[in-house]
């Protein structure tokens, strides 16, 4: 054997022997130590184990399992609890505490953050940390059970809560904790919300926000700060009535006080629900973030951009009154146009259906304080001076009496006009044109009788058919703004003589006569007659105009349905002449050519006249001659 062989075999035995010491040395490390843990869990495995301390029993008891299962499983007691002495009971003299940060050196940005006075076992446990993924999924439950107090402990419950925002999206993390100041509130929720951060950056708030105002509301001042308020009716009702209606911040009374804003807790917007909502709440007009004063054309209650925010609820109507000669006037910019507040008012809106402030009466107030004479230029009026509207005395109408004694069936201005949809009388749509007013004033409710009769009329057919009919319509008879009962005596209607007065108007003129082709002389015959002469003599009794043709029912002799047709004749004359005869019946009512309608009559009546003349001037001249006569007697 050489040196060579024998240097090997050294060698490989040198080798041998340092691993069978390595081997021996690990497995006596790794038993110690397990039997340390394992020592010191012989005793603290007991459930019942306690030790007193400041007059308290502490218990000293660490479930087995548990621990081996935590993140310090295959850590030795020793590791954490260092200086304890295992043979003397209790194992130290003194208190001690862990110091984490010999292993987690990471985390030594703890003793800067708002934690830095709490135990890192206060979180994480003493004895069954998990790992630091496993605090993730239940961060929020680990903070409650320091952070427990009502207001954090909705957090739980809120919208953040339901969707899984953790307390270090606000917070940051555990080691990094911090408390959000006033002036961070807006970047902290900002970046989540960057659209309504940037839409509070222009509003009035973050504006005296700025200027340093300590009541100036930020983020949490209107959502709250953990319990975090989400519905509409919770955030108007709990945060902007909170500071709007404290008249310390908002005194007075003008637009903007908490007087002003006081208004709305009584409104149909606050107190109708929809869906369990309010129905228009403040964010719903002023908008959420971006609130501007109204004047501020970013402002959704702008005058430019009203109609906007109130479609948004109300687009039918409003859709309506932007085809109304007050939406396109409006539009136009007139300064005498209204907008929706200048007539239902800006916070105290009311009913229009149960409000008195919009009852049938006051609405006529509404009206007329734009309306009344002088105020606005009516443009009807200035081009027609035959036409005057009267708006005025409407006051003194058979309508707004009634109003006054209580009937709510009786007409005011939206009644005719419409409420939102009113138009010019020019305009085919108009609820007031020549063609659609008949059907205005007989709308349900009103005078649908009325109605139904003038329906089918000659009058209505003419308008109907014909554009530029002059027919008479409800108001050309009745008047449209000063309509009065038809039993005043001040009315031309409540009397014969002035039935024949109003129809005659028409049916004398004789441009209206040629145009339609009307019968001539009817008029002239009619005063000529009976009827006639008793109606100017003054009677209340004798037949007018519309005691045979009917009032608003009125019909060509041709018609079946026509009162004056010849088969009606027999109960329309009977009216007055019971048992009226067939002769009478059957002879012209108007007679206006006697020599062709009537012959006999013709010759009877022209020679009683003649008889007439020749018995008066035989009488003239006998009376001269015999006057003669005399005077010559009495000269001689």
């Amino acid at each position: 054997m050489n040196s060579k062989h024998i240097k090997r075999i050294t060698i490989l035995f040198t080798i041998i022997i340092a691993v069978l010491l390595l081997t021996i040395t690990l497995d006596s490390f790794f038993n110690v130590k397990a039997k340390d843990v394992d020592d010191c869990l012989a005793c603290h495995e007991d459930q019942e184990l306690t030790m007193d301390k400041n007059g308290k029993k502490i218990s000293l008891y660490v479930n087995p399992n548990a621990y081996k299962k935590s993140v310090h499983g295959n850590s030795d007691c020793i590791d954490c609890h260092s200086n304890y002495n295992p043979d003397n009971i209790p194992h130290t003299s003194g208190s001690t505490t862990v110091n984490c940060s010999n292993c987690h050196d990471a985390n030594k940005s703890l003793q800067n953050n708002v934690h830095k006075n709490v135990k890192c076992y206060d979180c994480h446990s003493k004895h069954y940390t998990k790992p630091a993924k496993d605090y993730a999924k239940d961060q929020t439950k680990n903070c409650i059970k320091c952070h427990s107090n009502s207001n954090i402990r909705a957090f739980e419950n809120s919208i953040h809560g339901k969707r899984n925002v953790k307390c270090e999206s606000c917070h940051k993390g555990g080691h990094a904790s911090k408390n959000i100041s006033k002036n961070e509130i807006e970047n902290s929720c900002g970046s989540c919300h960057q659209s309504h951060k940037i839409a509070f950056d222009n509003s009035i708030h973050r504006t005296v926000l700025k200027e340093g105002s300590k009541s100036a509301p930020t983020c949490v001042d209107c959502h709250g700060a953990h319990k975090i308020i989400s519905s509409k009716m919770s955030v108007e009702s709990q945060s902007c009535l909170k500071c709007h209606l404290d008249e310390k911040l908002f005194p007075g009374d003008k637009e903007g006080s908490a007087k002003f804003v006081t208004e709305y807790k009584t409104s149909i917007h606050s107190s109708i629900q929809k869906d369990g909502k309010t129905a228009a709440g403040c964010s719903d007009c002023h908008g959420n973030h971006m609130i501007e004063k109204a004047a501020d054309p970013r402002s959704s209650l702008n005058r430019e951009k009203m109609f906007e925010t109130c479609s948004k609820c109300h687009s039918e109507v409003v859709e309506m009154f932007t085809k109304s000669d007050h939406g396109i006037a409006y539009k136009n910019n007139s300064k005498d146009a209204p907008s929706c507040t200048d007539c239902h008012g800006e916070h105290g809106i009311k009913s229009a259906l149960t409000s008195d402030e919009f009852s049938k009466l006051n609405q006529t107030e509404l009206c007329l304080d734009c309306h009344s004479k002088g105020k606005i230029t009516y443009t009807i009026a200035a081009e027609n001076n035959d036409k005057d509207l009267h708006i005025d005395e409407y006051k003194g109408s058979f309508h707004y009496i009634a109003l006054k004694k209580g009937n709510t069936k009786a007409a005011t201005c939206s009644d005719c006009h419409g409420a939102h949809e009113m138009k010019d009388i020019k305009n085919p749509d108009s609820r007031i044109t020549h063609k659609n007013i008949s059907r205005t004033c007989g709308s349900s409710g009103c005078h649908v009788k009325q109605f139904s009769e003038f329906t089918g009329s000659i009058h209505q057919q003419s308008i109907m058919e014909n554009e530029e009919s002059d027919a008479p319509n409800c108001v050309d008879c009745h008047g449209n703004h000063q309509v009065m009962d038809k039993d005043d005596e001040n009315n031309p209607l409540s009397n014969s003589a002035g039935i024949v007065k109003l129809c005659s108007d028409c049916h004398a003129d004789y441009e209206m006569i040629e145009n339609y082709e009307l019968p001539e002389g009817m008029i002239e015959a009619y005063g000529e007659s009976f009827h006639g002469l008793a109606v100017r003599g003054g009677s209340t009794v004798t037949a007018n105009c519309g005691s045979c043709h009917g009032n608003h029912d009125i019909r060509t002799s041709t018609d079946p349905l026509s009162s004056i047709h010849k088969d009606n004749l027999a109960n329309t004359c009977g009216e007055c002449h019971p048992g009226a005869t067939e002769v009478l019946l059957n002879s012209p009512i108007h007679v206006t050519e006697a020599s062709t309608q009537f012959p006999l009559l013709f010759w009877i009546t022209n020679i009683y006249i003649l008889i007439i003349v020749l018995t008066i001037s035989f009488m003239v001249i006998h009376n001269i001659l015999d006057y003669k006569k005399k005077l010559k007697l009495k000269k001689t």
